[in-house]
C-alpha cells in the first residue's frame, strides 16, 4: 500500500521542465499552482513532520520538490478521472487508509502516512483519492489480473497524461525522466532543491 502511495507522490514521467508563469511553481493542463500554495503546503509539512518525528530520507529531492510533485499529481491525476469520467468516494478513501493502517501493524496517524509520503496532511486524502482514480483508469484502460494487459493499460494511461502539459518552474529542480528516486531525481536540483536533512 505505501509502495502506491509513495509512486503517486513521485508523479512519474508527468513532468516538462520550462519556465512558468510569473508567480507558479507549476502549471498543470492549464491550471496554476501557485508559489503560496507550495509555500503553505511545505509549512504544514514541516509542522507535522515535527510532531511525528518523520523520516524525510526516503523522499525524492528536498521538501519543496517532494510536496510540489504530489501538488502536480493531484491536479493531474484529477484532471484525467475528470475526462474518463472516474470517481472515488469518500467511503472508499476510508477504507484505503484503514487497509493501510492494518498492514502496517500498528497504529499509524494520518500525519505519519502523509509526511513518509512527502505530502501535507490536508493533502492526504487528495492522494488517496488520485491513488484509488489510477487503478480504476488502469483498470479502464484494460488493466487485468495479467502482467501483459497491466502494462499495456500503463502504456495508455502515460500516453493520455502526456496530454495534459505539466510546465515546473525550473527554480524548484529540473526532473531526470530516467531517475528512480533520491536527489539523483533531480538534473539540477534549483535554487529551492537542495536536500535537506530530516531531524
Amino acid at each position: 500500500m505505501r509502495v502506491i502511495l509513495a509512486a503517486v507522490a513521485a508523479g512519474a514521467a508527468l513532468t516538462a521542465c520550462s519556465p512558468a508563469q510569473a508567480g507558479a511553481v507549476a502549471i498543470v493542463g492549464g491550471e496554476r499552482i501557485s508559489a503560496g500554495e507550495l509555500d503553505a503546503g511545505v509549512k504544514e509539512f514541516e509542522a507535522a513532520r515535527a510532531r511525528t518525528g518523520g523520516d524525510t530520507s526516503g523522499l525524492r529531492g528536498s521538501v519543496p520538490q517532494a510536496v510540489l510533485s504530489n501538488l502536480i499529481s493531484i491536479e493531474q491525476v484529477g484532471q484525467l478521472s475528470e475526462r474518463n469520467g472516474v470517481t472515488v468516494t469518500e467511503s472508499e478513501i476510508d477504507g484505503f487508509l484503514a487497509q493501510y493502517r492494518s498492514q502496517a501493524g500498528q497504529q499509524v496517524t494520518d500525519e505519519q502516512i502523509a509526511v513518509s509520503v512527502g505530502a501535507p496532511p490536508s493533502k492526504l486524502r487528495d492522494l488517496v483519492r488520485i491513488t484509488l482514480a489510477e487503478q480504476k483508469l488502469l483498470q479502464r484502460f484494460g488493466a487485468g489480473q495479467d502482467d501483459a494487459s497491466r502494462q499495456a493499460a500503463s502504456q495508455k494511461l502515460a500516453k493520455e497524461a502526456e496530454t495534459i502539459k505539466i510546465v515546473r518552474n525550473p527554480r524548484y529542480g529540473v526532473v531526470n525522466p530516467q531517475a528512480q528516486s533520491g536527489a539523483d531525481y533531480y538534473v539540477d536540483a534549483g535554487r529551492f532543491g537542495r536536500l535537506q536533512a530530516a531531524s
